[in-house]
């Protein structure tokens, strides 16, 4: 039996380095496009998420994991 279309499982630290990864690529394209506008609020934020989650990456993987 073949199932069409089932998406497979993925871990809870898939989907956060997957966020994380989607932070850091958001900032790098605002950087790309010209830097950042008059929008300090939003760029802040952008710029803020984009740093805790590179913290957040070299948590998970600078950690030794437990087998």
């Amino acid at each position: 039996m073949m199932l069409v279309g089932k998406k497979t499982k993925t871990t809870p630290i898939e989907e956060i380095v997957k966020l994380c990864n989607a932070a850091v690529a958001k900032q790098s394209e605002q950087n790309k496009k010209g830097g950042f506008g008059l929008d300090d609020y939003t760029d802040g934020r952008t710029i803020g998420g984009a740093s805790l989650a590179r913290n957040i990456l070299r948590l998970i993987y600078d950690t030794p994991r437990s087998v």
